[in-house]
């Protein structure tokens, strides 16, 4: 559901005022881009696969077919999420609907402040699930890193390189502002590059971050990095040259 492009909406009632008097609503709404009107679920039921609608308003009894036995029917072939709005006129069916898994219920005749505190939650809802998105986004790409001092927590993007000080004994961390961390001892090699797929060792005492990695020449094994970092200068060794030559696609 993006509501940036606006919501797209199923109505499905076999009453043609309260079909059209909730569609002309929605379509009110500056929320909802398209909205498509149905008698029956049968009549519903191919278009709803194929436009994959955000929410889908269910008259709760429709000839034919209850909207909770349509709702049984297309569970098993519809591969998108959407909401169920039950819209009816028995509040009998509330606590039905909520068993369900209804996002909501709008009963006839509804305020239009009813309609909006709806549309609303929609909105929050899918803010919620984005913020979330987001956030687990953001924690995959976090690592932790102890140094001598303090618990770092970077971006993996932020890692420079890490190379070896046999004067401390221990790796140091080089962050894209330019800035030095010296990790705890007994951090080794393997800890570092099984970090991600970007970290790279390209020698017994650097391991870089693949993504800022530009060129390495063929001769010398000297590597050039991304700007603004082009002047560092680092060196691989033939052995891991030749690593991370077959873990690169060449042409």
């Amino acid at each position: 559901m993006n509501v940036n492009k606006g919501y797209t909406a199923f109505i499905v009632d076999d009453n043609p005022t309260a079909l059209e008097t909730l569609a002309t609503d929605l379509r009110q709404q500056p929320e909802f881009a398209e909205v498509y009107t149905f008698a029956s679920y049968a009549e519903a039921t191919l278009p709803l696969l194929e436009k994959q609608p955000d929410v889908l308003f269910l008259d709760v009894e429709v000839p034919g077919k209850t909207g909770l036995e349509f709702l049984d029917s297309i569970r098993s072939k519809v591969t998108f999420t959407f909401k169920v709005v039950f819209y009816t006129g028995f509040s009998d069916y509330m606590i039905d609907a909520i068993r369900q898994s209804a996002f909501d219920y709008l009963l006839k005749p509804y305020k239009q402040s009813e309609l909006r505190l709806i549309i609303d939650r929609m909105k929050q809802n899918e803010n919620e699930r984005v913020l979330q998105r987001i956030g687990g986004d953001a924690m995959q790409h976090k690592i932790a890193m102890q140094t001598v001092s303090e618990l770092l927590l970077i971006n993996l993007d932020e890692a420079l390189m890490f190379n070896y000080s046999s004067e401390r004994r221990s790796w140091v961390l080089t962050l894209t502002d330019g800035t030095v961390h010296v990790l705890k001892k007994g951090v080794t090699a393997d800890d570092l590059a099984n970090l991600s797929q970007a970290m790279v060792r390209i020698s017994n005492t650097c391991i870089i971050n693949l993504n800022y990695l530009a060129a390495v020449e063929n001769n010398t094994q000297h590597c050039r990095l991304c700007p603004p970092f082009d002047d560092i200068e680092i060196t691989a060794s033939r052995r891991y040259f030749s690593k991370l030559k077959k873990r690169l696609d060449l042409l």
